[in-house]
């Protein structure tokens, strides 16, 4: 109850109040009075005669009591949201000029049992992280320099409940068509309680984000990859919304094409351009671009464009030559344009210029000697309808896919075609076993790689030549492929350690066939660095080693360091791109230091007297040896092969293969390892021949260098060759069993298809 206000005047600065009622609350202010008029009002002062009394029962002191601002009034929400509301007032009504004033805010939720206490200096506070659709209690103190004011009038407020958050499709600007490297201004609106935060996403890529119901966004230099603008908003609610919108950006043509097609006269020939364009481009095919003479449809000339179908803007110009002929080879330009740009590129027609020789089938069955009933099937192609009712010719098959297959490895083509494992000899020229089933089956198929890989595998690299540079270095250099040498990425080499040289070890002999130690599995093209090869085969001759190292290079020459004295080294080489690889070469053997010898080709006249008086003391020498050997040892065991170049990755299981060995120089001990066997005169004779006149290097030094070299190589070999070392059992077998295990086609060949090959070049 507020009872009348008194006043009081004095001219004194105190005033003593008597007679004041019990338990009654005194608000008191002091007004300076002048002649023209009042002062504003001082603090106010409290008094609570309840608590005096209290505090007074206990002490004979007086208590000070010292004035405190108003209490704060006019409380008011002016904002709010789900998570958070924000509150301002007005300050105390009456309050010293000079005091300094700061604010006491409690609120809290209504089932909260203690308030929050806020202190703020401005008279307005934002209060965050409420709760949505929560009920709360606030109210505000004054404080002054030495007292408190009484609390303000209570305020209850609610938040707002919380609204998942919605994004509209973003609103593009230009909204036709955009060109590329211009700009467009994108703009999204979102709606949510609380304010959602919203993200641009342009090409999938997060460009800006923002906490915003709205943002406005500018993209300079727009790229065709920019098709697609999404807005993303989420403000912790519901599920977060995503909004996208396909923009129609618009480029001028971009023309890709295969450069030169190379063709026989009076084959169908195809010319294609890939246009990648946005709108639709206007295409032709110019024969002279600066003269505009176009290629006009009908005649020996189709022309058509295709549609991709899983890409729209990609088109695919084709210009058909049903029959090449002299006056059409030449350079032809594909033109592609729209309001946007245009392009041009060049495309050319070739005549394939190679010899006779790569696509003389018939001249090759000649000299295969194929059958006369067979050799109807010897045109351009080996023409299977023409013995399909002829099954003498099957056994002539072996010797018909060697003529067709022309030096390459068709063997990735044949793998797509699904032909079997125990046919893929035939891709590559080489006999198979199963001669019925393949020729019935898998001819046809074998013979379309044959004529769809004409122009895409190279042949075997030629004339190979080993220049000794010192004792551990040589180089060796080879003429690019005959057949289709514009297509090589790159060469492989492959070589090895065939046998040790000298007096404590056996001549090794280089008597076997040449394709005996060919790398006849080892198609993998995957170029990288220089990579070295185990095989598990069993021991070789003395001295020979495990180890097929492999390089690739893109040059016709190659720098192979590290080698070692008085060994025996064999290499083969082939050529290879991304589709595949030719056959390997003809394999080269040659040797370091003392042994420095030329090629197997080169005449040897001038030592032939040497060797044959050399020959003839050995053979009768052996001789002997061989009978007492006999009468010694009834009994041998077989011998274990020597190293063949094999692609290890095959040696690993189930299919029990004959692989060659390397070289025919395998030495031999007894049954215990220890007791040198002696071969027989006419072994032994053999193996010194072909000693002298095949373990040779394919350079060609001088005279003098060769004569020396050849006078070294037969006294070594007369000091040596009628004793040969093995650590193994004895034998002559020249053989040996290898597991073979049967992987997938894709895995076992790895023949250059897409990402394999020689797509990864050694600079």
């Amino acid at each position: 109850m507020v009872r009348k206000l008194m006043e009081l005047v004095t001219n004194e600065t105190s005033l003593d109040l008597v007679n004041l009622e019990p338990h009654a609350l005194y608000r008191i202010m002091v007004l300076t009075h002048g002649k023209y008029g009042n002062s504003l009002p001082s603090s106010m002062l409290l008094i609570n005669t309840t608590e005096m009394i209290s505090n007074l029962n206990g002490s004979n002191k007086s208590q000070e009591i010292y004035g405190a601002p108003s209490p704060p009034h006019a409380l008011a929400i002016v904002a709010h949201s789900a998570t958070w509301m924000q509150l301002t007032w007005q300050p105390p009504e009456y309050s010293h000029p000079h005091e300094k004033i700061t604010y006491r805010v409690y609120h809290k939720p209504m089932k909260a049992e203690k308030f929050n206490r806020i202190e703020t200096k401005v008279a307005w506070l934002r209060m965050n992280n409420l709760k949505p659709s929560s009920q709360h209690i606030l109210y505000v103190e004054a404080v002054g320099e030495k007292a408190t004011s009484l609390p303000s009038e209570t305020l209850v407020a609610w938040t707002d409940p919380a609204l998942p958050a919605f994004v509209d499709p973003p609103t593009v600007h230009p909204a036709d068509n955009i060109p590329e490297g211009g700009s467009m201004t994108i703009l999204c609106l979102a709606l949510g309680n609380p304010a959602p935060t919203i993200s641009l996403y342009v090409g999938g890529h997060l460009v800006r984000q923002d906490t915003s119901r709205h943002m406005v966004t500018v993209i300079h230099n727009v790229t065709a990859d920019m098709e697609h603008v999404s807005c993303y908003a989420d403000n912790g609610y519901g599920v977060p919304m995503q909004a996208t919108r396909r923009v129609n950006i618009c480029y001028a043509p971009k023309i890709q094409a295969a450069g030169i097609t190379v063709a026989s006269v009076g084959n169908e020939v195809e010319l294609r351009c890939m246009v990648d364009s946005k709108p639709a481009p206007k295409t032709i095919f110019w024969r002279d671009h600066d003269g505009r003479i176009p290629v006009i449809q009908g005649g020996n000339y189709d022309i058509s464009m295709r549609t991709n179908e899983s890409r729209p803007t990609i088109y695919t110009m084709v210009l058909r030559i049903y029959k090449l002929q002299a006056t059409d080879v030449g350079d032809y330009f594909c033109h592609a344009e729209n309001p946007y740009g245009s392009a041009t590129i060049p495309v050319s027609v070739r005549i394939r210029n190679t010899p006779a020789l790569n696509h003389n089938v018939s001249e090759c069955c000649s000299q295969m000697n194929v059958s006369s009933a067979c050799r109807s099937a010897c045109s351009y192609y080996v023409d299977i309808d023409a013995i399909a009712d002829r099954p003498e010719c099957i056994t002539e098959f072996d010797k018909l896919m060697k003529c067709a297959a022309d030096g390459s490895d068709h063997r990735t083509c044949c793998a797509d075609g699904n032909v079997p494992r125990k046919c893929l000899n035939w891709c590559r020229g080489e006999p198979v076993r199963s001669k019925e089933i393949c020729s019935l089956q898998y001819a046809r198929t074998i013979v379309g790689c044959f004529e769809s890989n004409r122009d895409r595998l190279p042949g075997p690299p030629e004339n190979i030549a080993v220049s000794v540079v010192s004792d551990s270095e040589v180089i060796i250099k080879w003429d690019p492929p005959t057949k289709n040498p514009n297509v090589v990425d790159g060469y492989r080499i492959f070589y090895h350690e065939a046998a040790i040289m000298g007096n404590d070890a056996a001549v090794a002999s280089a008597n076997n066939e040449p394709n005996d130690s060919l790398l006849s599995n080892a198609t993998s093209m995957q170029m990288g660095s220089n990579v070295t090869l185990s095989t598990n085969g069993g021991g070789a001759g003395v001295g020979s080693s495990n180890e097929v190292r492999r390089i690739d290079v893109k040059e016709t020459s190659v720098n192979i360091d590290g080698l070692k004295r008085d060994v025996l080294y064999e290499l083969v080489v082939k050529a290879g791109n991304t589709y595949g690889a030719s056959v390997l070469t003809q394999p080269i053997k040659f040797t370091l230091g003392d042994h420095h010898v030329t090629s197997a080709t080169t005449s040897y006249s001038h030592v032939g007297t040497v060797s044959g008086i050399v020959a003839s003391i050995l053979a009768i020498m052996l001789a002997a040896a061989a009978i007492i050997f006999y009468k010694r040892h009834r009994t041998s065991s077989k011998a274990s092969s020597g190293v063949a170049f094999e692609n290890p990755t095959y040696t690993r299981g189930l299919e029990q293969v004959q692989l060659p060995t390397v070289t025919s120089a395998l030495t031999h001990t007894g049954v215990n390892g220890n007791t040198n066997s002696i071969r027989t005169p006419a072994t032994s004779n053999a193996a010194f021949q072909t000693a002298t006149s095949n373990m040779l290097t394919s350079s060609a030094p001088t005279a003098a260098t060769a004569s020396k070299a050849s006078l070294s190589a037969v006294s070594t070999t007369g000091a040596t060759v009628g004793t040969f070392m093995r650590n193994g059992l004895d034998g002559t077998d020249g053989h040996t069993q290898c597991n073979e295990v049967k992987p997938t086609i894709y895995e076992e060949l790895k023949l250059g298809q897409e990402g394999a090959g020689f797509k990864k070049l050694v600079p």
